[in-house]
């Protein structure tokens, strides 16, 4: 009579390999949200004119961007002149300090400046005085 003298051998299911996996799956992971982009980034691609001013600008409430072909975007967003408008007034009136409204216009270094002046001159029309430019830095490329 035997009885079980037989060491008890241990499967091997190939768990033993899957460890160094997770290991390398997280660490990729953690490096490409440490090297991903974290700023929000613009609906176009625009090269700001420079500047000589060092003060940075707050977080605007609305945000103008101006193509070198003049086209205007609020806030990402396609539109034309009347919509532009329309927007403005809308984000104004949702506001909850209206006082301290303000739009950050953001153009291409190569829009002609009468471009630019009718822009202004559309934000103005609507009513709104907080107004920023964007730039960049005199000699700074982006």
């Amino acid at each position: 009579m035997k009885l079980c003298n037989e060491a008890v051998h241990k499967k091997n299911d190939g768990d033993d390999n899957l460890i160094p996996l997770i290991n390398v799956v997280f660490l990729m992971l953690i490096f490409f949200m440490v090297a991903g982009q974290i700023q929000k980034s613009d609906a176009i691609k625009l090269q700001p004119p420079s500047s000589v001013s060092e003060i940075p600008h707050t977080d605007d409430r609305a945000t103008i961007l101006v193509d070198m072909s003049g086209d205007l975007y609020l806030d990402n967003q396609l539109v034309d002149e009347d919509g532009l408008k329309a927007g403005l007034d809308a984000a104004f009136a949702k506001s909850e300090t209206p006082d301290e409204f303000s739009v950050l216009v953001k153009v291409d270094s190569t829009l002609p400046v009468n471009r630019l002046q009718n822009v202004l001159k559309l934000v103005k029309s609507v009513g709104l005085m907080k107004v920023s430019l964007a730039t960049r830095r005199g000699g700074e490329t982006s």
